[in-house]
């Protein structure tokens, strides 16, 4: 295996971001930051020879920012690209194990290699099994052949930023029945959301009215195109978490309440007439 790494930015913890700088350089052959927002600092990373920058620092979303990665993967002639968030890491030397997990495994036809997410406390797979096929799984700390992507294309742009990992798992598992699969002893630490406390003791994740548009529009476009795919549970956040319950906590103690209000309508009206 030949892994490079890369790391979408936007406005980083720097402290955060060198720390896991530090923890991924000696266990992948190179690592990429792509600048979704600039990076002025770059002189810092000076001494890693296995370090390089893409992006402008134009905000591209995190689809098209993993597509030009892939290009960059496949013209250096890598076989793996692990994607990664700002603000995800592996614990202790788990992303060594990972690699020797996938250099050994027997399965055939997998798409995805997937670590197991650690979000506050609570894992996504509470299992001993030594690997789990699901459905789907989050971008961050996954691998993916190069030649999943030869295969199946990339990642879809129009979405830009939420459900790019949802849909790229739906897609080719649908079209070339590529499965993904998570190794429940891989263990990534990924927080979901800004929580933060409101009013009458509710916790709201706060998030932009952006970015809250696109929660709202792109899960609905995925419900609608995979419909047999798209979880139960995830249809049940959406409307119950993301719609019903966002709107009141919005009006109760959230800033930009009109910005915010107005994404959820907008994003719902165009989730359900595929714009």
């Amino acid at each position: 295996m030949r892994l490079v790494a890369v790391i979408v930015v936007y406005q980083p913890d720097i402290d955060f971001l060198n720390k896991n700088i530090l923890s991924l350089i000696s266990h992948v052959d190179h690592l990429l930051l792509y600048q979704n927002s600039p990076l002025t600092n770059k002189d810092l990373y000076n001494n890693y020879e296995n370090l390089s920058f893409l992006g402008s620092g134009e905000n591209v979303g995190i689809a098209k920012a993993l597509n030009q990665a892939i290009e960059w993967a496949e013209k250096n002639l890598y076989t793996h690209l692990l994607t990664l968030d700002q603000d995800s890491s592996f614990l202790n030397n788990d992303l060594k194990h990972f690699r020797d997990l996938i250099d050994n495994e027997k399965l055939p036809n997998i798409g995805i290699y997937c670590p197991n997410i650690d979000n506050r406390g609570k894992l996504l797979i509470e299992d001993n099994q030594p690997v789990v096929e699901v459905k789907d799984s989050i971008t961050s700390g996954s691998i993916f052949p190069l030649d999943t992507f030869k295969l199946c294309g990339g990642f879809e742009e129009k979405l830009f930023i939420d459900a790019v990992d949802y849909e790229y798992c739906y897609r080719i598992f649908t079209k070339n029945n590529l499965k993904t699969v998570v190794y429940p002893e891989i263990i990534l630490k990924h927080e979901v959301g800004y929580p933060t406390r409101i009013k009458f003791g509710f916790t709201t994740d706060n998030y932009s009215a952006f970015r809250t548009y696109f929660i709202i529009r792109n899960q609905l476009l995925i419900w609608r195109r995979y419909p047999k795919l798209f979880q139960p549970g995830y249809k049940v956040t959406l409307v119950k978490i993301h719609i019903v319950f966002r709107f009141i906590k919005i009006i109760l103690g959230e800033e930009d309440k009109i910005n915010k209000l107005k994404s959820i309508v907008r994003g719902m009206f165009h989730g359900l007439t595929s714009r």
